[in-house]
């Protein structure tokens, strides 16, 4: 890995750490006027408009053979999560739905050695599993943040992590032969006209009648423009030049975005959030120390 590979991925994971931990916070903004299902769904009309518009040229890229792939990571790593993650914000605070997006190097590594064969060293599996347990120590009831009866709804969060671990895979190892744009902008055809068009059957216009409709889709238009399309791009870049593992790895920064919001938002940060987030970076250095030697 060359030096300047090297700077890139680092800036790329610094921004994606960033505008991913901040996701959560619009996701709750919008949750104010429309639903989980309906925020999914705009996030994808979002993010496909706007990707086809700056990647129009990449259309012609599509090949036959590449629709299963793309159509995994469409689904998989962008529609479907994106459903998911307002179903556990809508119920569970958001910093802690921000804490389990900690969970994607996990399942990437696992998805990567059962089904794509890959062989992580010691050093990752050891990273992985810092950065793991600093996520669960942070997640604790005891540091402070709540989660009352809504436990349940981790479920849907837990559950779109695997399947970004999956698509990560599916991306390293069927799609490298395509520019990030394209990958990005071919997988959304997959899925963001379906979700656009699943969005005009709902009560979607009908919500307008909430003085705070257009704020929200202020909010989902950051979500679906920055977290959903350049910040997609840079991160299909990112796996195409790195491992799929120190990509996914940019998840165990998520949660001190995450947390850094909540500060913000008068929330008590205390000394083990401090301890929980060393043991993330300690977990990420380990990850990434191979590229490094």
């Amino acid at each position: 890995m060359g030096n300047n590979k090297l700077h890139i991925s680092i800036l790329l994971f610094v921004l994606l750490a960033i505008t991913w931990g901040s996701s959560f916070i619009l996701m709750k903004r919008g949750l104010i006027t429309f639903s989980p299902i309906q925020i999914g769904a705009i996030r994808v009309g979002f993010a496909f408009v706007f990707t086809a518009l700056i990647g129009i040229k990449t259309f012609k890229h599509l090949r036959l053979e590449d629709i299963l792939p793309l159509t995994i990571v469409g689904w998989l790593g962008n529609g479907l999560p994106y459903i998911f993650f307002p179903l556990a914000v809508s119920k569970v605070d958001s910093s802690i739905v921000g804490i389990t997006n900690s969970l994607v190097p996990l399942f990437t590594l696992l998805v990567g050695l059962f089904v794509f064969k890959t062989k992580p060293n010691v050093l990752q599996y050891v990273g992985i599993f810092l950065g793991l347990l600093g996520a669960i120590y942070l997640i604790k009831p005891e540091t402070g943040f709540q989660i009352d009866n809504n436990v349940g709804y981790l479920g849907f969060a837990i559950t779109a992590t695997l399947f970004y671990g999956i698509s990560i895979n599916v991306i390293k190892s069927k799609l490298q032969h395509l520019n990030s744009l394209a990958i990005t902008n071919l997988s959304l055809l997959t899925v963001g006209p379906a979700m656009v068009i699943f969005l005009l059957f709902t009560d979607f216009t009908e919500r307008f009648s909430n003085p705070y409709a257009w704020s929200s889709m202020g909010y989902l238009a950051l979500l679906g423009i920055l977290g959903s399309s350049l910040a997609v791009i840079g991160f299909n870049y990112l796996i195409k030049i790195s491992t799929p593992i120190f990509s996914s790895s940019v998840t165990y920064a998520v949660p001190i975005v995450a947390i850094a919001w909540g500060f913000l938002d008068g929330e008590i940060i205390g000394a083990k959030h401090f301890i929980g987030v060393s043991f993330i970076l300690l977990g990420i250095y380990l990850v990434n120390k191979k590229r490094r030697a």
